[in-house]
């Protein structure tokens, strides 16, 4: 089964959910659907939230499951946390520090953290 469209294909509008079929039974029932927050993230946010849900929000637990560094899951968090919460409450921005260590750790370029740096001012 192919994964939900999110825009349209060809005017790259954001797509309504206005139907919803039982094939079972053949029922249908017509009218506006919400699509929940959750199908804002992409699909490895996704992943990544729901190895975190999984490891019940053990940072050390996800950075086993995932292989990754104490950093990247809090980078990982914050993306989430500035889709989900955008509107609600502002997203503390990664430290100076954090993003040494990315690059001490060999998983974040010299380039790269300075394109970091200078997004967040």
């Amino acid at each position: 089964m192919n994964k939900r469209l999110k825009q349209c294909p060809v005017c790259n509008s954001n797509l309504e959910i206005v139907e919803y079929h039982c094939p079972n039974c053949d029922t249908s029932i017509k009218g506006k659907f919400g699509i929940g927050d959750l199908s804002l993230l992409s699909p490895v946010q996704q992943e990544f939230a729901k190895t975190f849900l999984c490891c019940s929000g053990n940072i050390k637990e996800v950075e086993k499951a995932m292989n990754i560094s104490y950093p990247t899951v809090k980078n990982k968090l914050a993306e989430i946390i500035s889709v989900l919460c955008s509107k609600e409450k502002p997203v503390t921005d990664v430290s100076s520090h954090d993003i040494l260590d990315e690059i001490d750790k060999g998983n974040l370029s010299v380039k790269e953290a300075l394109s970091k740096l200078r997004d967040r001012s």
